[in-house]
């Protein structure tokens, strides 16, 4: 097993949610018989034996005693309500609904009626109906705890989760030693990022409880959000020794994807799914694994049905689409297809919002950014630069943070901003609500389609005006994002805009800045102590398409002499899978005994690129981050310019650092320049020492980027108040205009 720091740093930032399987327990029914007006002793001792039964788990025994009450008394309030949990019990949620509302007719006034009904309906999916009837409980006995915890389950149903999480700490005022409140309480804390209080929260409930396998698998999860994944494995098997279950399955190939266990994470999603074959996250993880090893017709289809089996969870659907667009299979006007149907479709289901800000095209405006990676996270080493930089004479800056962990980024982001909003557990009518009274003028969305999106919220349109950019390079699908930031290198054809349902705005010096963090010196060429060139690959594993495999194998041929060193943190995990990656080389024709696999993590991820002198590119979606940490160590990586233009993030680092020739339109224009550019040990030297410079007067050059970003806004918002709405061909940013 692997246990891994939560501190340590990784070369991989991977836009899927994760479906860890946390999951609130029902409660426990109440079997209460008062017996206030049975008609016979007999049959009320006959009532009381039948319950003794039914709590011992004989519902059949129960069942005939019940009924046969009923046949003498059939207006017996206390047997309908009984034979009403009976059938919940069975599964038959239609039979209880109808016997226990019958017993709450005739005894309109009992509070334990309308609780047990609470859990029928959240059967049910009548989230709302469960909701009322929860409250109509707590106006007589506001401390009732079962009706808090179906409460508190159906606020956290519908991802009020700030309400559930007070309903939940109610719960546990009202009962501090029920296991079952205590770990509906740990699930709602792991939704919040809380993981210390709910591991601390957990272990009572486990103390108290430890026949619950519920209690064991959120358990599990806290304990794997906190990077010891030898204590949630543990849990896991604790679990499944009480009762085995798709959740635990699901749970167990989460933690073995990320310890790059890809084989085994298949065979627990596809024993999840034997479980329930309807398990959104079991198909979803199926997919997730699948496409770790390259499987990508398969994976692209898990997506697809897990989307469909639940259309209403935004997360399967964000899951599917990013998958579109990274998938090999799939040209860029089926990816916008898929896209802008997503869009079509969450667009028709809510009403966009009235605005009522201040239509002077002059005054200072207010801009709003959306993220749920306001913490350590890639997007922030390109976001920060512009939000130090921003003038804040003449622009407000507001953050909405989704980010369920906060660290010292997130201190220095909250520090800059001049208003911070946390907004996870806030639904999403009630954060439009929060932005459209908070006069934003500009919304920006930082993250697309990627973990934690919150894209649901700009389909209402709570600001007059929506961009995209930085966290996902292509389309959201929504037409009420009036524009996407790119460049002219990203999106050189104008036919590209075909593809985006957002206008595109091309910023004149890229579509983004760079700022590297606690990077160490570049080192020397490692050509010089080895010998021979090193051409390396630090990317993501799923990104080795069999195209990208193709082109690295037709580069070694041309540069018969150098060797491939293939780095990723994931790769430790599982020698299966390294087996994998070597199978798939092989048959894309590359010499395995050329090549060096490696996954141990320096102390500063950045020292691993001191063992390369030439990082390879990767297709059909580029290079990112990647790119432009493995330039500021000094190694160069030249560039395919593919088809997806936002595909084209390293051509447009490239050209934007004056060293376009070092972009190919073409696979052999590509094997051409890398074969050089290996042959020629003096310019490698020479650009493995000038990179840094090349990179700090250009690409990281925060504030001419954030001026680029000002006056787009500022153009952007006169087109607003002149009545012009966004559409039509790209159109290019003034370069150097003060907003």
């Amino acid at each position: 097993m692997i246990t891994r720091r939560p501190s340590e740093k990784k070369v991989r930032s991977l836009g899927y949610v994760d479906e860890e399987r946390v999951d609130c327990l029902d409660g426990d029914l109440t079997l209460r018989t008062s017996l206030e007006r049975p008609v016979t002793s007999r049959l009320a001792n006959k009532l009381r034996s039948a319950v003794e039964e039914h709590r011992s788990g004989n519902l059949a025994a129960a069942l005939r005693v019940y009924d046969e009450v009923l046949a003498k008394s059939p207006d017996h309030a206390d047997a309908l309500h009984l034979k009403g949990l009976v059938a919940f019990q069975s599964g038959g949620s239609d039979d209880a609904e109808v016997s226990i509302r019958r017993a709450i007719e005739l005894r309109p006034g009992e509070v334990e009626f309308r609780a047990n009904l609470a859990a029928v309906l959240l059967r049910q999916d009548r989230i709302d109906e469960a909701e009322q009837a929860c409250r109509d409980v707590l106006q007589i006995n506001p401390a009732h705890t079962a009706a808090l915890t179906h409460l508190g389950t159906s606020l956290r149903r519908q991802r009020r989760l700030g309400e559930a999480l007070h309903t939940f700490r109610a719960a546990v005022d009202s009962s501090p030693e029920d296991a079952s409140v205590l770990c509906n309480l740990s699930a709602i804390l792991i939704d919040f990022g809380h993981f210390d209080e709910a591991q601390t929260t957990l272990f009572k409930s486990r103390q108290l409880a430890p026949s619950v396998p519920q209690v064991h698998i959120n358990l599990a999860v806290t304990q794997r959000e906190l990077g010891d994944f030898a204590a949630a494995t543990a849990s896991l098997d604790a679990a499944e020794r009480l009762q085995p279950s798709c959740e635990i399955c699901v749970n167990r190939g989460n933690i073995q994807l990320e310890s790059g266990e890809c084989l085994d994470a298949v065979e627990q999603f596809q024993a999840a799914i034997a479980y329930d074959s309807s398990s959104p996250a079991a198909v979803s993880g199926l997919g997730r694994a699948l496409q770790q090893l390259g499987h990508w017709e398969e994976s692209l289809e898990a997506h697809r049905l897990a989307a469909l089996t639940n259309p209403s969870n935004q997360l399967y659907q964000s899951n599917y689409l990013y998958n579109t667009s990274l998938s090999p299979l799939l040209a860029m006007p089926d990816v916008h297809r898929i896209h802008a149907e997503w869009g079509r479709q969450i667009e028709a289901s809510v009403q966009i919002a009235e605005h009522q800000n201040s239509e002077d095209g002059e005054r200072p405006l207010h801009i709003g950014y959306v993220s749920p990676d306001f913490r350590s996270h890639a997007t922030m080493r390109f976001f920060y630069p512009m939000l130090e930089s921003h003038d804040r004479g003449i622009f407000k800056v507001s953050c909405y943070s989704e980010s369920a962990k906060e660290d010292d980024i997130t201190k220095k982001v909250r520090d800059l901003a001049d208003h911070w909003i946390p907004t996870r557990g806030l639904d999403d009518a009630t954060l439009a609500e929060q932005i459209q009274n908070d006069r934003i003028d500009i919304l920006i969305d930082l993250a697309g389609h990627t973990v934690d999106n919150r894209l649901p919220v700009f389909a209402r349109k709570p600001a007059p005006l929506q961009v995209s950019f930085l966290g996902y390079p292509t389309t959201t699908g929504l037409t009420r994002i009036d524009y996407f930031f790119s460049d002219a290198v990203r999106e050189p054809n104008p036919a590209s805009a075909k593809c985006f349902t957002e206008q595109i705005a091309l910023l004149p010096h890229g579509a983004c800045c760079f700022q590297a963090s606690d990077a160490p010196d570049v080192a020397a060429s490692p050509f010089q102590k080895n010998g021979y060139i090193t051409l390396g690959s630090t990317h993501r594993l799923e990104k080795l398409s069999p195209q990208a495999l193709q082109l690295w194998a037709n580069v070694m041929a041309a540069a018969p002499d150098a060797r491939l060193f293939l780095f990723r943190d994931t790769l430790g995990g599982d020698e299966s899978l390294r087996q994998h990656v070597r199978r798939n080389l092989t048959a894309a024709g590359i010499n395995t005994a050329r090549v060096t696999l490696g996954w141990d993590l320096p102390e500063n991820h950045l020292d691993i690129y001191s063992q390369i002198d030439i990082l390879l590119d990767v297709r059909p979606w580029g290079s990112g981050t990647v790119a432009y940490d493995a330039m500021w160590m000094g190694v160069p990586i030249p560039a395919i310019a593919g088809e997806r233009g936002g595909c084209r993030a390293t051509a447009s680092m490239l050209y934007n650092c004056r060293l376009p020739e070092l972009v190919a339109d073409s696979d052999d224009e590509y094997v051409k320049i890398v074969s050089r550019l290996a042959a020629d040990t003096v310019r490698l030297t020479r650009l493995r020492k000038s990179l840094r410079t090349m990179m700090n007067n250009t690409v990281c050059d925060g504030t001419r980027f954030t001026r680029d970003v000002e006056s787009a806004f500022r153009i952007m918002w006169q087109r607003y108040v002149n009545g012009e709405t966004a559409g039509g061909e790209p159109f290019l940013v003034p370069s150097g205009v003060a907003a």
